[in-house]
């Protein structure tokens, strides 16, 4: 083959290579952007143009590789998101009268009662009517134990039942289930981009010009255009542009397959900053899971009436604490008083009328004081007494006259002081509880997990909570909230981060986080912000190595010491080495 044949065949794998470069580049002129793809193109027709027609190839087909690397490795970031979308319902088994009925998930609607079967996953979120299984939630909590399922238990979408038989009530169906919301916002944070992403992403904006710039006046000095369209090409910081977008992608998928789910880059960047940590108390803290334990009367009533008066003002509330008072009551064959016109009092209690005309309360000496309701010093130091032993204590009053009180205690998570204990471990100054409950209590609990009696905030109301984290940034610090309830959601708004504890966070807090936690194993939280600071550092590294690079070819380029086809080679290998860099990634977080 001469020498022609071989310059014409290098032409036409210039032209094959270059064809989509150029599409990229005309795409993202008309987009009024200068782009990197816009820099091979000129370099490659620049080489045609002295007869250097291989170097053209060698340009185009390398760049075309390194794409192909790039993508095939960011295809392998996404996985997570491709697991989640994979394990989605697609079908679901509905009765209908005495038969079941297969129809597409989508098609199930509040109410309807779904089978579940061994192997079958479960395609909405609701609570179980029949039978018992045990279920593999994995998808969706990131937890390798199985959840033990019957009558009567919350169920979640996604979840795969390994043995036994359900009939779930649908309670969110469609795009509204846990599942669904989870993909949605796994595919959200992938789009946000991060601050050094952004900050990148304008860079690109002016190095491009600045770069052909640059050329030309290499030209214009040297008279060498050999010279001056190697320092085109080699100047394209080609790994520049990956060196965030993988290891972010990679990172933030790699959290959601442990369950944490992280929205978004930006918020990344402010978890890996944080120095202090606000918790709320119950259903955070705590198991969330009160009972009631102890039930006393004051002169002239009995705990049967104290019981009753008690669940008919609670019949209505949605409040941890009532559904506590109402399984009490049951259990112990107390009905509630008939009653009607509730009155929710947020941070003090509830009050009802009962069909007899009169006023039941239950709720904090703060509800009995707005009542003009007596509390006798011996009565409030029976409350006191209890509350020392870490009781949430309530107040019952009937008729104007309080009646008795009753005791409700929260067990603490099991991991909750091995989280703080982490959470210190990993460079968090300060533990801060913020809760509504009274402070007794309060500090029993934050003794049991090691958080100082100084830095638990008690008896506050949801705009209260919303003050303490302002207070604390006032400080001078840098705030990540945790809860589960609406009445946590303003505080979250307010923090630097907001954390939702997912598998009992309503929806208003998993909304208004930062991150969710879609199981209730706090030691992912230390996780997340290790992982976060993990990632960060990798985007720094590629970023280092990424400028490293350019500079490094540049001034060879200027040297004589690099030369076109090899200059390429050591750019390419560069974004091979930050996407490969990126995947680290993809293993699990520390901690795990």
């Amino acid at each position: 083959m001469n020498l022609s044949t071989v310059n014409w065949l290098m032409i036409v794998v210039a032209i094959a290579a270059g064809a989509p470069i150029a599409k990229e580049a005309v795409t993202k002129l008309r987009m009024r952007q200068f782009s990197i793809a816009l820099l091979v193109v000129l370099a490659s027709i620049g080489a045609v143009l002295i007869g250097e027609a291989w170097e053209a190839a060698v340009v185009t087909v390398l760049y075309v590789l390194g794409g192909w690397l790039e993508s095939r490795t960011l295809a392998r970031t996404r996985s997570a998101l491709k697991e989640l979308v994979d394990a989605m319902p697609r079908t679901a088994g509905v009765r209908r009268g005495d038969d079941i009925v297969e129809v597409s998930a989508y098609e199930v609607v509040r109410g309807d009662i779904v089978v579940v079967r061994p192997g079958d996953l479960v395609p909405v979120d609701g609570e179980v009517v029949a039978g018992s299984a045990s279920l593999d939630t994995s998808s969706v909590t990131g937890e390798s134990m199985p959840m033990e399922a019957g009558v009567g238990a919350r169920v979640t979408s996604g979840s795969v039942s390994l043995g036994g038989y359900l009939e779930i009530r649908a309670e969110q169906v469609g795009a509204d289930t846990t599942f669904s919301r989870l993909i949605y916002l796994v595919a959200e944070a992938g789009e946000q981009k991060p601050k050094v992403q952004r900050t990148l992403d304008r860079f690109a904006q002016w190095y491009t010009p600045s770069v052909i710039s640059a050329s030309v006046l290499v030209y214009l000095i040297s008279r060498d255009m050999h010279l001056a369209l190697t320092f085109l090409v080699i100047a394209c910081p080609g790994a520049l542009v990956a060196a965030a977008p993988v290891a972010m992608i990679a990172g933030l998928g790699s959290s959601a397959r442990r369950g944490v789910l992280i929205k978004g880059g930006e918020r990344l960047e402010r978890i890996a900053r944080i120095d202090t940590v606000a918790f709320d108390k119950t259903g955070t803290l705590t198991l969330g899971r009160p009972r009631v334990v102890a039930v006393e009367a004051f002169e002239g009533s009995s705990p049967e009436q104290v019981l009753a008066a008690a669940a008919s003002a609670e019949l209505r509330s949605e409040h941890h604490l009532a559904s506590a008072i109402l399984a009490r009551a049951e259990a112990d064959g107390v009905a509630p008083l008939p009653a009607r016109d509730w009155d929710l009092r947020p941070g003090q209690g509830v009050v009802a009328v009962t069909d007899d005309g009169l006023q039941a309360a239950v709720g904090n000496t703060a509800l009995m004081k707005a009542l003009e309701v007596a509390v006798s010093p011996g009565q409030l130091a029976a409350v006191e007494s209890r509350e020392a032993e870490g009781e949430t204590v309530a107040l019952v009053s009937l008729a104007g006259r309080a009646i008795g009180l009753i005791g409700i205690a929260d067990e603490p998570r099991p991991d909750a002081a091995q989280a703080i204990a982490a959470l210190r471990d990993a460079g968090i100054g300060r533990i801060v509880m913020l809760t509504g409950d009274n402070r007794r209590a309060a500090e029993h609990i934050g003794a049991v997990l090691g958080i100082r009696s100084d830095h638990i905030r008690a008896g506050l109301m949801p705009d209260e909570k919303v003050s303490a984290v302002r207070d604390l940034q006032a400080g001078g610090a840098r705030v990540a909230m945790v809860g589960d309830g609406i009445n946590d959601a303003p505080a979250l708004a307010t923090a630097d981060v907001s954390i939702a504890m997912g598998a009992s966070a309503t929806r208003a807090a998993m909304e208004a986080a930062d991150i969710a936690l879609m199981s209730n194993n706090l030691m992912r939280i230390p996780e997340a912000m290790s992982h976060s600071r993990r990632i960060l550092q990798i985007v720094r590294q590629n970023v280092a190595l990424a400028v490293g690079v350019v500079v490094f070819l540049l001034a060879g380029v200027l040297v004589g010491r690099v030369h076109l086809a090899s200059g390429m080679a050591v750019h390419e290998a560069s974004i091979l080495a930050v996407t490969l860099n990126g995947m680290r990634l993809l293993k699990q977080p520390r901690g795990s």
